[in-house]
């Protein structure tokens, strides 16, 4: 079951991310997607091509659901991962504060000057501004 949902989060993305940015013959799309106690969200991110397809503008689309009627809110952030560097860029949380079952998607860029080789997603429960669980998943 658990495997069905996460399929069928993905295949919603993933037709969010065509609505969103149309296809390209030369983009290549990898997801991510994951849940938390109070929380389940995805991403696709089309990587550019060419040469130095890494220093590139990446299209991100996200999409984050509020699992639980708990009162907390959800967040959810695009994570990646520089040429050259193990460590983790955490970009800015997008927070969604409406109630149980609603789902919140939106579209983005991401571009580092030091180049993207990995993306991920970070999905999180917050009750204010202090952090309950999350859950992340890499592309």
């Amino acid at each position: 079951m658990r495997n069905l949902r996460r399929i069928a989060t993905v295949c919603g993305l993933a037709a969010a991310c065509t609505l969103a940015f149309g296809t390209s013959a030369d983009a290549t799309t990898y997801y991510a997607s994951c849940s938390t106690t109070g929380a389940k969200g995805s991403m696709g991110a089309d990587y550019p091509s060419g040469d130095l397809w890494e220093y590139d503008t990446f299209k991100i689309a996200m999409s984050v659901t509020d699992t639980a009627a708990d009162g907390h809110h959800v967040q959810i952030r695009f994570l990646s991962k520089e040429v050259g560097n193990s460590g983790t860029v955490k970009w800015p949380w997008h927070s969604f504060t409406s109630a149980n079952g609603d789902t919140f998607t939106f579209s983005t860029t991401a571009q580092d000057d030091y180049g993207i080789v990995a993306t991920g997603v970070e999905v999180a429960r917050y009750e204010g501004s202090t952090y309950l669980n999350s859950c992340t998943d890499w592309s």
